[in-house]
């Protein structure tokens, strides 16, 4: 069984929204402060509506080399390009396809902190960086969903959600390699020579399906990390199988 279509494939007008209570419950380490939760209300009002995120991605046939942590990504039956995946490989062992994406919440957001910035309000530039992350977030689901939905029809599983630079061994160097699969112009992404992405709240990812997963969504790799039990930025979501 194989997945048919490995066009790439871009959705530019992901829905997302931001409620007072994502903002909330995002900037909690800044505490309870009614002034600060005002202040928070306000930039939402301000921004609501300006953020555009997009996609693009595409399913590439995948093949474990067996040897040095490397990981075959294969385009058209006959272009290969090799990664390095480091200690990460080992949530890509039973992967057949691998879905690739870089997705963003656009550049509008960063903009508006820039000018917040530019005036001095370096609260009001911080909530907008927060707001970009929620954005980023909730776009997030949308790749995990099309991972999952396509797991399902072929009676497959996922791998954790994999990105460059955050887990350890896959170097953010690889992030340029990844980005080169897929055309960036058309969701407005760039990526610089040291590998960052530009807008800043863009992120590259992999996401393996095969038959030989056991989760149906995808997870997170926390349950490698020596921080798991105390982490902070642990995520919520893990794999449920």
């Amino acid at each position: 069984m194989i997945i048919i279509d490995t066009q790439p494939q871009v959705l530019s007008s992901i829905k997302v929204d931001v409620t007072v209570q994502d903002l909330e419950q995002k900037i909690k380490t800044l505490g309870n402060s009614p002034e600060i939760l005002k202040i928070a209300e306000r930039t939402l009002g301000m921004v609501k509506g300006t953020w555009k995120p997009k996609t693009v991605y595409q399913w590439f046939e995948f093949q474990n080399a067996g040897r040095n942590n490397i990981g075959n990504i294969i385009q058209n039956h006959n272009y290969l390009a090799n990664f390095d995946f480091g200690y990460s490989i080992k949530f890509l062992t039973p992967a057949r396809y691998a879905l690739i994406s870089v997705y963003t919440a656009g550049q509008e957001l960063e903009q508006k902190s820039n000018i917040s910035s530019s005036k001095g309000d370096l609260l009001e530039a911080y909530l907008i960086d927060y707001i970009g992350l929620i954005v980023l977030d909730k776009a997030r689901l949308v790749v995990k969903q099309i991972a999952e939905e396509q797991a399902e029809t072929l009676r497959w599983g996922v791998s954790p959600f994999l990105s460059p630079g955050s887990v350890h061994g896959w170097n953010l160097e690889e992030q340029i390699k990844l980005c080169s699969l897929l055309p960036l112009e058309k969701i407005n992404v760039k990526i610089r020579d040291d590998a960052v992405l530009s807008p800043f709240k863009t992120v590259s990812c992999l996401i393996g399906v095969g038959p030989g997963y056991d989760a149906a969504q995808v997870g997170t790799t926390c349950q490698v990390c020596s921080k798991n039990n105390d982490c902070q930025m642990k995520k919520e979501e893990e794999p449920k199988c």
